[in-house]
């Protein structure tokens, strides 16, 4: 168990300083890093040695029992309002109920905790007091506000993941869920012990295990809570991967277009991270598109239409590949000083913002390889014999 509490440990760690600068830029971020580094400081003072060290220095037995749980609270009432930011934005910064809420129970916790027997210090405050009047009532008091903030936080999860448009993003936040859920299982199993062993239905023999349960339940919702908060983080740096990939696969087709049509290339240098610039990139690959199509006429994107058919791809390939085939025929027609052909009328052109992006990404990258394919240069080796003929 010691060895398990030192990995979960070490990760709160890792990923405390991993969101530090995701935390400077969003209020959303700052609240969740709060509360990773809340229960980091939190676990920390479970080590003996920072336990021993701080209560020794102030004086005071089991001092960072007080603040450890302190701590909790803090972290629990963070992710509250990091769950709060996600489905109820339009709440706002303000100071909430929920606020005064838990600085309530921190002060009463605080005043049960002068009457808790305190005589020596103990490593273990649980087992030491479990049983013990005053010592249940501070421990009640804990355990029903960490119940309910992770019972409102796990309701706010589930409604919240059902709305994400991610995948990755919808995986994160249900972990997220599942981590409050087990927490609000801790809790009450921690209650019911509580109160069992104060009115003496149980004996002391369950101690060791109860203890040994509720911290197992403990460090099983931190790690879905971490997992879970961590895949939409690795989920953008996935996407920013693909971004690239995709950007560098439609740079030659970029390239043949917009050197035939060099007027709608913006100007502006754009130094943003990769989806922006594959927006970019695709905006001026349609407009490149656009600019050509009344270089091919109805003859030549019939011959693509039926070369695309011929060549047995499935349905959905059959549109994009045609496209590619009349598009090079476009592009050598304008650099041959091809007269424009008026009866073709230009596309209608639909904004970026109505297509759906990653299906107008997939259909360009079709679009480049039927382009630049063997198939498309024999397409247009046919129609340059056509004409000599």
């Amino acid at each position: 168990m010691k060895h398990l509490e030192i990995a979960v440990l070490i990760m709160l760690w890792a990923v405390t300083i991993w969101r530090v600068p995701s935390a400077l830029r969003t209020v959303k971020q700052r609240a969740l890093w709060v509360a990773f580094a809340a229960l980091t400081l939190s676990m920390t003072l479970r080590l003996p040695g920072v336990m021993h060290g701080l209560d020794d220095r102030v004086g005071i037995n089991n001092l960072s029992t007080l603040i450890k749980h302190w701590l909790g609270m803090i972290a629990a009432g963070a992710v509250l309002d990091f769950v709060v930011a996600i489905a109820r934005p339009e709440t706002g910064r303000r100071v909430r109920p929920r606020h005064y809420v838990a600085l309530t129970a921190m002060a009463l916790m605080a005043v049960l905790f002068q009457f808790v027997p305190r005589r020596q210090e103990v490593e273990d405050f649980f087992e030491a007091n479990v049983g013990q009047t005053w010592a249940t009532a501070y421990y009640l008091v804990f355990i029903v506000y960490l119940g309910i903030a992770m019972a409102t936080a796990s309701w706010l999860f589930w409604g919240s993941a059902r709305l994400a448009s991610a995948r990755w993003l919808r995986i994160g936040v249900r972990l997220m869920g599942i981590g409050t859920g087990v927490g609000v299982v801790y809790t009450l199993v921690r209650a019911v012990y509580l109160i069992c062993r104060l009115a003496e239905v149980t004996s002391a023999g369950a101690d060791d295990t109860v203890d040994t349960a509720t911290d197992l339940l403990k460090y099983l919702a931190i790690g879905f809570i971490l997992v879970g908060s961590s895949i939409p983080a690795f989920g953008v740096a996935w996407r920013s991967i693909q971004d690239w990939r995709h950007l560098r696969a439609l740079q030659p087709l970029w390239q043949d277009l917009t050197a035939a049509t060099p007027d709608i290339v913006l100007k502006a240098r754009l130094l943003r991270g990769p989806r922006l610039q594959l927006h970019r990139r695709v905006i001026e690959i349609r407009d490149a598109g656009l600019a050509l199509a009344p270089y091919a006429t109805s003859e030549v994107r019939e011959a693509a239409a039926a070369a695309a058919n011929a060549a047995g791809l499935s349905p959905e390939a059959v549109e994009p590949t045609a496209e590619g085939f009349w598009l090079r025929a476009a592009r050598e027609a304008k650099a041959q000083g091809a007269p424009l052909v008026h009866e073709v009328a230009v596309p209608g052109a639909e904004g970026i913002v109505d297509l759906d992006f990653e299906a107008e990404v997939a259909r360009l990258l079709q679009l480049a390889r039927a382009y630049h394919s063997p198939e498309a240069a024999a397409f247009l080796a046919s129609l340059r014999q056509e004409v000599m003929s």
